[in-house]
């Protein structure tokens, strides 16, 4: 890869990661406000609003094409509401902490599907040291899945199924989404995709949701889903989609397994969630064991940067 696009892409990288660490401790923090399904939909028609405007500046042409023509995104639509009600759903039932954890089991369907559909991460992939890593990342998620036992960090089953819905429609979002950045700029097509999705999720909360919550919500709780809007959606997916575009989606998708690092964090600072128990904590100094060693991997590794 050219020198002049690493440093800019590892930026975008982190700005990602950090927003991202954010997305569950928001969602909580409000959960209180709006029922889940309105709450999804407030956070996306901000997100599509900045993004919007951004685009009608910045990138006209390609945004208001993409809108009078949007068939190459619109599978990706359905996958990303899927995604999006099934992570916002399970965030209501499940620690800030915890929900980001079980999600990066998402990491080994992005890897299953890169391996099939793009060339440049297949020496990363099947190199031995990669592989123990992302099995190890596996064994310490499992252990965070079942670890809370009887206590107050146990997982509410059926909101981790939710959680693994979110895994597995994150795994087909990214590696979709870069077959579709290498040809158009990332953020006009995750602007197009956000108007797109908003629709999706209007007729969605309309349906289950009681969307009056939102103008009874507040101005403070507003701001706040205006933020989390801004940051976790508009800012972090053209972020990582532009770091995929030149890191890859296999290493740029591990390096999110720090993730649940920074939201513990923002969690024990925002929120009152349960705490995690030893054996979940256990499972998590072993998935970031193992991420250690699939950046470590994708660092030394030519052809998944090029």
């Amino acid at each position: 890869m050219n020198r002049s696009r690493k440093a800019p892409a590892l930026l975008s990288l982190a700005v990602a990661m950090s927003a991202w660490a954010m997305a569950p401790v928001f969602i909580r923090y409000m959960r209180g406000s709006y029922d889940p399904y309105s709450q999804a939909f407030i956070r996306y028609l901000f997100a599509a609003m900045i993004l919007s405007a951004v685009c009608l500046v910045l990138y006209r042409q390609d945004f208001l094409r993409l809108l009078r023509r949007p068939g190459m995104i619109l599978g990706l639509v359905c996958v990303n509401i899927v995604h999006q009600l099934s992570w916002t759903v399970g965030c209501y039932h499940v620690s800030a902490t915890l929900a980001q954890l079980i999600t990066e089991l998402g990491v080994v369907f992005v890897i299953i599907f890169s391996f099939f559909l793009f060339h440049e991460e297949r020496r990363v992939i099947r190199s031995p040291v990669y592989l123990s890593g992302t099995a190890l990342s596996f064994v310490g998620a499992a252990a965070v899945l079942t670890g809370g036992g009887h206590a107050t960090g146990a997982t509410v089953p059926w909101a981790a199924g939710l959680l693994m819905i979110t895994a597995l429609c994150w795994g087909i979002y990214v590696v979709w989404a870069k077959h579709i950045v290498m040809d158009c700029h990332p953020v006009p097509m995750f602007a197009v995709l956000s108007v797109y999705i908003t629709l999706g999720l209007a007729i969605v909360a309309l349906l289950f949701g009681s969307p009056v919550c939102i103008f009874e919500a507040g101005s403070r709780i507003t701001l706040i889903a205006f933020i989390s809007g801004m940051l976790p959606l508009a800012a972090a997916h053209p972020s990582f989609h532009f770091a995929q575009k030149y890191l890859g989606s296999a290493f740029s998708s591990s390096c999110n397994l720090f993730a649940p690092l920074l939201t513990f964090v923002f969690a024990s600072i925002f929120l009152d969630d349960a705490p995690l128990t030893l054996m979940q904590w256990a499972g998590a100094a072993v998935l970031i064991t193992g991420t250690l060693m699939v950046v470590r991997t994708g660092q030394r590794s030519p052809e998944s940067h090029s």
